[in-house]
C-alpha cells in the first residue's frame, strides 16, 4: 500500500470517472487502474462496485475512503511542518571559516546579515579545513566556508566564488613599477614567505611556486597573511595573497598575475544531511554582495529537494 495508490482512490472517488481522475493525477487511464486493482488485491476487498454507472465505493470501500482522506490530511500537514521548519532561520547556527579567508570575508558581511535576519544567530569560529571536514563529518558545526573541491563523499559543496591570488614583495625590488608577473618569473626568486604548515593556502602557494620547496628559500612560517606581508614591508623577499587581503594601507608592492590567473575556489560547505537551504542561501547572497564585483561569482544554486 503506497500514498500514492491512495491519491488514486480519492481521484476515483471524487470523479467517480477512471479517465477523469487519471487526468487530475497526471497519469494514463492504465497506470490507475492497474494501481488501484494491485491495492484491492492487498487488502483483500472492492473498494468499488463498478456493476454500476457511475460506479460508487462499496461498504468496505466507504470505511477505506474515509480512513485514506485522513491519512493524506495528516501526511499534508507533515509536509507543511517540515517545509516550514526547513525555510525557518531562527535560531543559532555555527560556522567554521578557514584563517585565510575569514578576517577578510566576515567582517564584511556580518553587520548587514544580523540587520536582514534578526532572528538568526551565527557563531563563526576560525578553523582549518581538515578541522572543518571532522566537525561536518561529526555534525558539530552547521556550515564551512573554505577552499575546494575536497572530494569528500558525505559533504556538499557550494561554489562561492574565485580569488585570485596577488604577488606580494617588497617596494624597492626589482618588480617595482611592474603591473602583472607570471608565475614562471617568481619560480626561482628566494625569501618566500609562507604560512606554517597545516594550512592549505601554504600549500596552494607552493603549487605556483613550483620551484621554491627549497628549505633555504623558506626564511619564516607564519600562521597569518598580515604577519607574512610585514615581514615582506620590513625584510624584503615576497609573498603571495589573496585578492582580498590587498588594502589601500599595504606599502610593498602589490601586482597582480598574467593571465591565466592562478585563483583559489571558495565554497559553502555543509554536510549532505544539511536541509536548511534558506539559511544556505542566506549566507551564499549575502557574501557574493560583498565581494569584490570583479571576481568569478557562481550565481547558480541548486535547492534539494526533502519532500
Amino acid at each position: 500500500m503506497t500514498l500514492q495508490q491512495l491519491e488514486y482512490v480519492i481521484s476515483l472517488d471524487t470523479y467517480r470517472h477512471f479517465v477523469t481522475a487519471a487526468e487530475k493525477c497526471f497519469v494514463t487511464q492504465p497506470t490507475i487502474t492497474i494501481q488501484v486493482k494491485k491495492l484491492e488485491d492487498e487488502i483483500g476487498f472492492s473498494i468499488f462496485d463498478k456493476s454500476k454507472s457511475p460506479f460508487k465505493p462499496t461498504n468496505l470501500g466507504e470505511v477505506f475512503i474515509n480512513k485514506s482522506n485522513m491519512i493524506l490530511r495528516e501526511v499534508n500537514e507533515l509536509k507543511n511542518m517540515i517545509n516550514t521548519e526547513l525555510d525557518s532561520m531562527d535560531g543559532a547556527f555555527k560556522i567554521g571559516v578557514i584563517p585565510t579567508v575569514s578576517p577578510y570575508l566576515i567582517p564584511l558581511i556580518s553587520g548587514d546579515f544580523s540587520k536582514k535576519y534578526p532572528e538568526t544567530t551565527l557563531i563563526i569560529e576560525e578553523m582549518q579545513t581538515e578541522n572543518i571536514v571532522s566537525a561536518l563529518k561529526k555534525k558539530e558545526i552547521d556550515i564551512g566556508i573554505l577552499v575546494t573541491p575536497l572530494n569528500e563523499p558525505f559533504i556538499r559543496e557550494i561554489k562561492l566564488y574565485n580569488e585570485p591570488f596577488v604577488f606580494y614583495g617588497h617596494k624597492n625590488a626589482f618588480y617595482k613599477g611592474k603591473k602583472e608577473v607570471s608565475a614562471e618569473e617568481i619560480e626561482n626568486l628566494d625569501n618566500i614567505w609562507l604560512l606554517k604548515s597545516g594550512h592549505c593556502f601554504r600549500n596552494q602557494v607552493l603549487n605556483i611556486c613550483s620551484q621554491t620547496t627549497n628549505p633555504k628559500s623558506i626564511q619564516f612560517q607564519s600562521g597569518s597573511i598580515e604577519a607574512l606581508k610585514k615581514m615582506v614591508d620590513n625584510y624584503g623577499g615576497f609573498t603571495l595573497v589573496p585578492e582580498m587581503a590587498i588594502n589601500k594601507n599595504d606599502i610593498g608592492a602589490a601586482i597582480n598575475f598574467k593571465e591565466p590567473k592562478p585563483i583559489r575556489e571558495v565554497s559553502i560547505v555543509v554536510h549532505q544531511s544539511f536541509a536548511k537551504d534558506s539559511l544556505i542561501d542566506a549566507v551564499r547572497l549575502e557574501v557574493l554582495e560583498k565581494i569584490p564585483k570583479g571576481f568569478v561569482k557562481n550565481n547558480r544554486f541548486i535547492k534539494i529537494n526533502w519532500k
